[in-house]
């Protein structure tokens, strides 16, 4: 439980630095085809996770939700029989880590220290949340 803390998208927790290959953002615990069905779209959603986590850090907001939004398409790829249960938590994951991206972001635009740059993004995440919840 430990370790998925450490996916938090959080310029605050970004200061505990990790290697990039040592941890997959979204790891299988408990699957009735033990993770076989959906390797290999978990391992490119992993890497958008990755890489969003990355752009987040870097302040580049949008590129950050544009690597999640790419992450949530890649759910309905993996959508079969045996893996809808897999693929509706990967799209809470993702979906929650938007959700914290748009909170950290709504926090830069108000208050005595905002800053008006970070709209854009904050109005990119909002609109990128509501389609997706849209979707699923």
């Amino acid at each position: 439980m430990e370790e998925s803390k450490r996916w938090e998208f959080s310029k605050v927790k970004a200061g505990t630095k990790f290697s990039r290959n040592s941890v997959e953002a979204i790891h299988l615990e408990s699957c009735p085809q033990g993770g076989d069905n959906c390797k290999t779209h978990r391992a490119v959603i992993n890497e958008c996770l990755k890489n969003s986590f990355d752009c987040f850090v870097n302040s580049h907001y949008e590129k950050s939700i544009d690597e999640l939004k790419t992450a949530f398409e890649q759910t309905y790829d993996m959508e079969n029989e045996t893996c809808i249960k897999c693929a509706e938590l990967f799209r809470l994951r993702i979906t929650s880590s938007l959700e914290q991206i748009q909170s950290e972001l709504q926090q830069m635009t108000t208050g005595f220290f905002k800053s008006k740059r970070h709209k854009p993004s904050l109005e990119y995440a909002t609109t990128v949340i509501n389609e997706l919840k849209g979707k699923a």
